[in-house]
């Protein structure tokens, strides 16, 4: 009965932290030089709540293999599809995904830097970072916070709540929370809330005297929740 309730708290905590924004990519078949280089199959971009993103490559995928053929996530700034074929990935604002495969199913997933404005990208390239040349590109549209709820202000705020350290032993530490209304709640295996505080008013708390073991920490601002597992040694 432990393991079944387990198991379902964990799965309620995966799908709270990862709620997401997906999108389709169209439009490939941008290779001026040679078409067997152009993507076919189908490839989608997500944006995830704890400021990540997601290149997800479905079974179908596939492309002419070469050397060094790496994913980018990028902005366009505008430019067209037909002048970014011609522009290299270094003077383009871009994210790596990493080294692809050439066929079949892979998965990429980024953190966004702190300073990056996500909604500005649309693009995602394939690229030969060895002899810096282009192989193909999609488009998406870009995240914003009219058809993304993870970029809405309320979801942003308690995105970058986050707690210290983890595994912990005596107290955790909770950052990015100073004028937030926000409300704690700490759950053991079994379900049973073991620590509850409706505003923060420390941003320290006293774990030492709970159970070592696994836990739920359930984070509330403004209506809306993320849950985090903690790991109390």
């Amino acid at each position: 009965m432990k393991k079944r309730l387990l198991t379902l708290l964990f799965t309620a905590f995966i799908f709270q932290i990862h709620s997401q924004c997906s999108e389709n990519l169209s439009g490939f078949g941008n290779n001026p030089d040679n078409s067997s280089y152009n993507i076919t199959g189908d490839v989608s971009i997500t944006l995830n709540t704890n400021n990540t993103v997601t290149l997800d490559l479905a079974s179908n995928f596939s492309t002419t293999s070469g050397p060094d053929v790496r994913a980018y996530l990028v902005d366009s700034n505008g430019i067209s599809d037909a002048t970014l074929a011609t522009t290299l990935i270094a003077n383009l604002n871009h994210l790596e995904f990493g080294l692809i495969k050439f066929s079949g199913q892979q998965t990429f997933t980024i953190d966004v830097p702190q300073e990056t404005d996500i909604t500005k990208f649309d693009k995602v390239f394939f690229y030969c970072l060895e002899y810096d040349h282009f192989w193909d590109l999609g488009t998406f549209t870009s995240f914003t916070s009219s058809n993304c709820s993870v970029l809405d202000i309320e979801t942003f705020n308690l995105n970058k709540i986050s707690f210290f350290p983890n595994p912990a032993k005596n107290k955790i530490q909770f950052s990015n929370i100073d004028g937030l209304s926000a409300e704690i709640r700490i759950f053991n295996v079994l379900g049973k809330q073991v620590f509850h505080q409706s505003k923060i008013t420390e941003k320290n708390i006293d774990i030492s005297s709970f159970n070592k073991g696994i836990y739920l920490v359930k984070i509330d601002v403004d209506g809306k929740s993320k849950t985090k597992k903690l790991v109390i040694n």
